[in-house]
Parts: structure tokens; sequence; C-alpha cells
């Protein structure tokens, strides 16, 4: 068989090679000015793209596949590259026979004859809607991912940076330049252990999940904190990278600083509650049994307290409790806690401390108390009570120190009379 039109003609073998193509192929005249290029050739995988029959399309115009929403933009490059003889290679949306859009790469060559005239244009073509609906899909995912309110970063399997959304350049405030390549070594704040990060990495390295609250330094020096979710990603029972999703936590944390605050500070001195005491307690002796590390509590009360109270008023009488508590906090070592322990009574953990550093501590206490302010403006002293701790039960450790902080409250009152 010979197909024949103008100046073309195509024989039997040359139709086979085509007819047996799995890609489409098209071919037209080569009238590209006034009317539009008649199409004079298709082969079967043309028909099954579009749905059109060869008798349905032979002699009418690519145009015939077009519709709203072909690149109008494409088609005029198109020409341009036609009409300057210039090889063309693009991708549009198509319309099948039943209107059905579909996506097209295809491109056109022209052909010449033995006296290099040109007689057609042959195109080849491919459907690649699936490509293109997938393409689209990963666009799409990528965006959702860049503007996703929480921060995510992608690792490879040495923890190097591949990706950093929006939210965690600015949240970390470095670049994607400037953290691929790079480790999360570089948002390190000096606040987690080296135990911390040996746990994480065991975990992670286990193929396990990690999530627990960072707090990280961004590239101008700021503490910011984030919860985040760190997952190894695994293909084939191969750890090949990590995924992190991270949330803002500076508001929880905040959060969580006042809650600290509400739960375990006293209202109105400012000092640590009994609730803390509890805690800082534990902690001491915890420290005293497995290193041996001393401490020494001290009791203290504010003498003459009552009579504040009766002739001044309790306004004034929680103006004494502050002022003694500021004095307090400024007169102690900034290793040491003082705690208010109810009322008019006062606690002191001095940490590392024997029983003659609690003395001569206690001796230095009173003293610049007496040459304070607060004594010209209130009638009141200190009486203190101090014991180093050996190993007793707390109740009896207590016990003891309470003891000796009456003690001193009946000498001191025997001094005065």
């Amino acid at each position: 068989m010979t197909y024949k039109n103008e100046n073309l003609s195509l024989n039997a073998f040359e139709l086979t090679i085509f007819e047996h193509s799995y890609s489409s192929v098209v071919i037209t005249t080569a009238q590209l000015e006034g009317d539009h290029p008649k199409i004079i050739y298709i082969n079967d995988a043309f028909t099954k793209m579009t749905g059109y029959s060869k008798e349905d399309i032979l002699g009418k115009t690519p145009r015939i596949l077009q519709g709203e929403k072909t690149d109008k933009n494409v088609l005029k490059e198109l020409k341009e590259c036609l009409l300057n003889n210039r090889f063309f290679e693009g991708k549009a949306i198509n319309y099948t026979k039943d209107a059905k859009e579909y996506w097209v790469e295809w491109n056109i060559s022209p052909v010449y004859d033995d006296d290099k005239n040109l007689v057609a244009f042959i195109s080849i073509q491919k459907d690649v809607s699936i490509a293109e609906k997938l393409l689209n899909h990963i666009k799409l995912f990528q965006k959702a991912i860049n503007q996703n309110h929480d921060s995510i970063a992608l690792f490879n399997a040495k923890g190097e940076y591949i990706y950093i959304n929006e939210t965690y350049a600015k949240r970390s405030k470095y670049t994607s330049e400037q953290l691929l390549g790079e480790t999360a070594h570089l948002l390190k704040s000096g606040q987690h252990t080296e135990a911390f990060y040996d746990d994480l990495w065991e975990k992670l390295l286990s193929k396990k999940s990690f999530e627990t609250v960072f707090c990280n330094k961004d590239a101008h020096g700021d503490i910011y904190y984030e919860k985040q979710a760190i997952t190894p990603i695994v293909e084939e029972d191969k750890l090949i990278g990590f995924v992190s999703i991270g949330k803002d936590y500076d508001l929880e944390e905040q959060n969580k600083e006042q809650l600290q605050k509400d739960v375990y500070v006293d209202a109105l001195t400012k000092l640590f509650n009994r609730k803390m005491l509890d805690l800082k307690l534990d902690a001491a002796i915890k420290r005293y049994e497995e290193s041996g590390e001393h401490f020494c509590m001290m009791f203290l009360d504010i003498d003459n307290f009552k009579t504040v109270n009766d002739t001044l008023g309790h306004d004034e009488g929680d103006l004494a409790l502050i002022s003694t508590a500021n004095f307090l906090k400024q007169t102690l070592r900034k290793s040491d806690d003082v705690f208010r322990h109810g009322g008019d009574e006062f606690i002191i953990l001095l940490y590392g401390a024997k029983e003659e550093d609690a003395h001569i501590l206690s001796q230095k206490i009173e003293d610049a108390f007496q040459t304070s302010l607060i004594p010209d403006k209130y009638p009141i002293g200190l009486s203190i009570g101090f014991g180093q701790y050996h190993g007793e039960s707390i109740n009896e450790f207590f016990k003891q120190t309470d003891k000796k902080m009456y003690a001193k409250k009946r000498e001191n009152k025997l001094k005065k009379q």
C-alpha cells in the first residue's frame, strides 16, 4: 500500500513501522499560513489515545484536538519553530473525541523531499496524563509541606540536611543554602546533655521514632523551643534518612514556666514554696546517697511578728515578710535555696556545706539583719536553727532542726528580758 498526498508518498513498509509504533504518530501537510495543516495520516495508537477513528480525523486540522485549556503560548511557540524550520517539543492539554482532557507530550519535525522542499510535518505524541497528574500531586504535596505551619526538615542517613520548609527556615533563622549539607549540630543550645543526644541517636539508629521538646539556638543566637518528632525513613530495611516535624513550643514553654511559678513559688514573697522544698530536699538527699555531697538545712522564724500584724496591720505584716525574703535572697550564696515554709517561717538549704559552715552563715545572717533597715521599720528579729544531714529520715531531720530553731527563739527572748 502506498499513501500519496501532493509531494508526499508513504509506502507500505513505512506505514507498517508507524502502525506498530507504541507512540501516537500524526502526519500533516506542510501548510502553515492561511488554513491550518491538514492531518493526512494517523496510526492506531493515535486513535486509541484520542478516540477518533481515521475516518473522523483525516483531512481535519490539529485544531480538532484543542480546547479551552490548551495553552495558546505553547501553540504560538510551535508555529514559530516550524516557520523557522526548527524541531519542536512541548506539552499541552488536548481533548479526546468525547471531550475528555488529556495531557500530551509531543515533538514535531519538518519532512523534506529529495530537493529539500518542505512536504509535511511528522509528530510523535504520548499521553502523559498519569505522569502529569502525579507531577501535579507532587507539586501540591511540596506546596503543602513548604507552607505547613509546622517546621519540617529532611535529613540523609548521615544526619545532614537535604530539605527544610519555610517554617523551619523562619524558626531557625537559617536559609536552605546555609543548612543543606550541614547537621543539626548548628542548632545546639548547650541545654541538652550528651546523654540526651546519645539516647536520641540510639533510638533513631534502631529505626525508632524520637519525640521530645528541643531547646534550640537560632542563627542569631536566640533560644527557641520546639516539640519535635523525628522519624527514621526506611527502605527495604535500610535506614536512608530522617524526617523531623516540629511544633512551636515557645508559648507552651512560657506557660510551663508560669505554671511552675504558680505551683512552686510563693505568691507573696516570690520565694520557693513547700512543694519545691520537697523536690529540692529529695534531690539533695539523692546526691548525698550517691556521692556523699553534704548539705545543711536552716529553720528561720521571725521574732515578734504577731505584734507587727496586731499593731501595724496585716498589710504591713506582708511587707515585713517581703522585706525579710528579699534580705535572705541578697545575703545567701546564689547556689543555696531559700523557701517560705509557711506564715513567718523560712527554710534555707545550704548545698555542699557542713554544720560549721551553717553556724558561720547563721551568725552572718543575724548580724546583717540587725544592721539592715528592716528592724528600724519593724520591731522584729530572726531566730535561726540549723543542722547537717547525716542520712536520717526527712521527718527526723526536720524535727531536729526545728527544735534547734525554737531553742534559739527562747534564747533570744531571754536576752531581751
